[in-house]
Formats: C-alpha cells, sequence, structure tokens
C-alpha cells in the first residue's frame, strides 16, 4: 500500500516539502492541507518538486479557498473535499504528517 503525506506548512516557513520529497517513493500521495496548500501554488510548486516524479498531489480545496489561492493552483495538483480526504486515509498505509 503507498504511503499518504500530509504536509501543513508552507515550504517559505518549513523544511516539510524537502523533507517530504525526501523520503516520499513512486506512487505515493502529498496530501497538502492547512498553510502546506501554499506549497501548491503553480510559481512555488514548480520550483519545489520539479525533481520529483512518480508523486500523486493533493490539496485540500476548502484550505486552498480559505487562503483564497484556489485559482492559482498548479495544474497537477487534484482539489479534494473532505470526503475525498478520508477516503486517502483509508486506502493509504502508512500516513505521514509533515510540518
Amino acid at each position: 500500500m503507498a504511503t499518504l503525506h500530509l504536509i501543513n506548512a508552507s515550504s517559505h516557513r518549513s523544511s516539510a516539502m524537502l523533507r517530504c520529497l525526501s523520503a516520499a517513493t513512486n506512487g505515493d500521495t502529498v496530501l497538502l492541507i492547512e498553510n502546506g496548500v501554499f506549497c501548491a501554488v503553480a510559481a512555488t510548486f514548480a520550483h519545489d518538486v520539479s525533481k520529483a516524479t512518480g508523486l500523486n498531489w493533493c490539496a485540500l480545496i476548502d484550505d486552498a479557498r480559505v487562503r483564497g489561492i484556489e485559482h492559482r493552483l498548479a495544474p497537477s495538483i487534484a482539489l479534494v473535499d473532505d470526503r475525498a480526504f478520508v477516503d486517502l486515509v483509508v486506502s493509504h498505509q502508512p500516513i505521514v504528517s509533515w510540518s
């Protein structure tokens, strides 16, 4: 089963994204939540994950909306609601939180 990585901190304020990318493997899913959704802004995302391949990227839609960035996200980011978040938790093992 693939790993679910949760990132809840911006790459400008934390090394969570870099640490996650060093641990994530092909087929894993990375879900950006809380301030972690700032990592999904198109310009930031392209810079931070330029060498990461084979990962599935998601962001929690409510967190992106609250921060007013839902229309600025990279096109490869799948927006998920709370129900899809639960589905990701159920379908992945282990779950690792990065902050």
